[in-house]
């Protein structure tokens, strides 16, 4: 089954871009250099609802509407890997090596560095009538007492950067599943980011909390989706 891999960092350069690997289970599906791409998006939300701009907080607010634009304006340069999974695998590992030594550290001290962030990490399959499928199962399942499972972090299903963890050589762990979401935190110097997927449903995804109460950003999916069509004979889609 084939499966799309989305890769976006924001990043931070000192002097010197980082360099980076992607692995599925040890095979190395690429190799880059990330650029300089600051992140804008959280400054921009935070001024969404600035009482200064004389915002209505009583009204309903709408991601597709509301967020999602925002979003997909501020995403980072994103990489679209179309990955044909055999089937026979019971596991996968998402493999993330990052080589950045850029800091101007001496005598025990630094002030400068170059920091990233791994904004976008999402693997879905590729057939969008599972998308589909699992999308419909959702919206089904969710509306009831057990609602709040639905918007827990740990269970979003491709959106694998809330299941991903750092680790950085500095022996800086950022874990996910303790609620330190890697999206959120700035990294630095050298290390790898690793997600571990299982199979389940026939599909490989994380292993969620409780797997059959899940959420998915459907909207932001098909965006995804649909801009690796219109570029898919282009590895980088920058």
């Amino acid at each position: 089954m084939k499966y799309l891999l989305v890769v976006g960092f924001n990043c931070e350069v000192y002097q010197q871009e980082p360099l980076t690997r992607i692995y599925i289970n040890n095979n190395l599906i690429d190799e880059f250099n990330i650029l300089e791409n600051k992140n804008n998006l959280q400054s921009i939300f935070d001024n969404y609802f600035d009482l200064n701009q004389n915002k209505d907080f009583l009204k309903p607010f709408s991601h597709v509407n509301d967020f999602l634009p925002l979003q997909i304006k501020n995403l980072p340069p994103l990489r679209f890997y179309e990955i044909d999974v055999d089937p026979r695998e019971e596991l996968l590992q998402i493999r993330i090596n990052i080589d950045n030594n850029d800091s101007n550290y001496n005598n025990g001290f630094m002030t400068k560095s170059t920091l990233l962030k791994l904004q976008v990490l999402y693997f879905f399959p590729y057939d969008q009538k599972i998308l589909s499928y699992f999308n419909a199962i959702k919206t089904k399942n969710r509306i009831g007492t057990n609602y709040a499972w639905y918007k827990r972090y740990k269970n979003m299903l491709f959106d694998i950067v809330r299941h991903s963890t750092w680790y950085g050589k500095n022996e800086q762990i950022i874990d996910s599943s303790k609620k330190k979401i890697l999206e959120f935190h700035n990294i630095g110097g050298e290390g790898y980011i690793n997600c571990n997927l299982v199979k389940k449903y026939g599909i490989y995804i994380p292993k969620l909390v409780k797997s059959n109460r899940y959420d998915i950003d459907f909207s932001f999916l098909k965006y995804l989706y649909d801009k690796y069509q219109q570029h898919e004979n282009q590895r980088n889609t920058d």
